[in-house]
């Protein structure tokens, strides 16, 4: 219920929200180096946790009937130091400009956690540097919020985008093809090996690929590159385009980015390059998931990089999206491209303070799946 003293209200919502969930995050878009940019979830914002968790709870935060913010905690069945077990992902947090600074974040803590902690003790949460609101959350407490969560920077988030322009060479050390349903046992067997190492990385084996073949939009078998040597499978990842549930949508350009945008337009009818999108359309995009290389090698990824850069610039792809934790040497596949990097810092946090320290649970190489962002 409302009252005077309290008119503000936290409550369970679902797709009944859905529109007015989606006008929210349209009212805030982030501002980034003369770029506005509004990540869209365009025709339902609740696909993407549908796809990446088991379970999801989402509240809405309420005056009288106008939802004026929303938070969503998914569930999700990850490796954390080698073995599976369920965590927290605190995610999708937008608030009208009118429903900010009322407490809203913290009156989700006990809206989430009061029954959570009986499944998990552990999640975690991403925040995009110098995103001064959020971050002066981390780590903090506050009086009359008991279940408010001890937490943590445990690492950086290096989002790297790459944008089309020339062709590119392809390696000649490595053979690289898209893959078939005969390839399935070696791909799990690699994303595996890869997966069971790092922290909150989706546990993976035959019958979760098989899923989320079958699950996954515009998404399949061929999806899915390898790389060879020796005729040997080395190396393995998917390029996914997510436009039909996810946009990159370019809701501003600053005067600069317009200047290099009428440069570049140029350049692009001379020699055939990719155009930008306009004010209010989407980037076309694709983003490239579940990495794997024999040894962790640089190498091995830039090749596939290569193979699918050439492949997606060729059908007029704007971008190519790859990431993870700033420390990762898989990263350097990425330098032979012109990128521009996005950096966000990966929050750990538990009801269990000591969890967070000593060395108990293993944080040297989080995963973050860059679909779920």
């Amino acid at each position: 219920m409302e009252n005077k003293s309290c008119p503000y209200v936290l409550r369970e919502i679902g797709r009944e929200e859905n529109r007015n969930m989606l006008e929210i995050l349209k009212e805030s878009p982030v501002d980034s180096k003369g770029l506005t940019i509004c990540f869209d979830r365009e025709p339902d914002i609740f696909l993407v946790p549908d796809l990446t968790s088991e379970h999801l709870k989402c509240a809405g935060f309420f005056r009288e009937k106008r939802l004026l913010g929303f938070a969503m905690l998914s569930y999700q069945y990850v490796y954390v130091n080698g073995l599976p077990k369920i965590v927290m992902y605190y995610c999708n947090i937008h608030a009208r400009k009118e429903g900010r600074k009322k407490g809203f974040f913290y009156k989700t803590s006990d809206f989430f956690l009061r029954d959570s902690y009986k499944t998990s003790n552990l999640g975690y949460a991403i925040i995009m540097k110098k995103n001064e609101n959020a971050e002066r959350f981390v780590g903090q407490h506050k009086s009359g919020y008991p279940l408010l969560p001890a937490s943590k920077i445990i690492s950086d988030l290096k989002v790297v985008n790459i944008i089309t322009t020339f062709r590119k060479r392809e390696s000649s050390e490595y053979q690289v093809r898209k893959a078939t349903l005969e390839d399935i046992d070696s791909i799990v067997s690699m994303i595996r090996k890869e997966f069971s190492k790092r922290l909150f990385a989706p546990v993976m084996d035959r019958s979760v690929f098989l899923k989320n073949l079958e699950k996954r939009p515009r998404f399949g078998i061929s999806n899915y590159y390898i790389a060879e040597k020796d005729g040997k499978a080395v190396g393995v990842c998917a390029a996914w385009d997510t436009g039909i549930f996810k946009q990159n949508r370019i809701i501003r350009y600053g005067r600069k980015l317009k200047m290099i945008n009428i440069f570049y337009a140029i350049l692009a009818r001379l020699f055939g390059l990719p155009q930008m999108p306009r004010e209010g359309d989407a980037i076309r995009d694709v983003t490239i998931i579940e990495c794997a290389a024999k040894d962790r090698s640089p190498d091995i990824l830039e090749a596939l990089l290569l193979k699918i850069y050439n492949e997606y610039r060729d059908r007029r792809y704007n971008m190519m999206i790859i990431g993870s934790c700033a420390n990762d040497p898989l990263l350097k596949a990425t330098k032979k491209f012109f990128t521009h990097p996005v950096v966000s810092s990966i929050i750990l946090f538990s009801n269990d303070e000591s969890l967070l320290d000593g060395g108990k649970i293993d944080t040297s190489l989080p995963y973050i799946d860059l679909v779920m962002l």
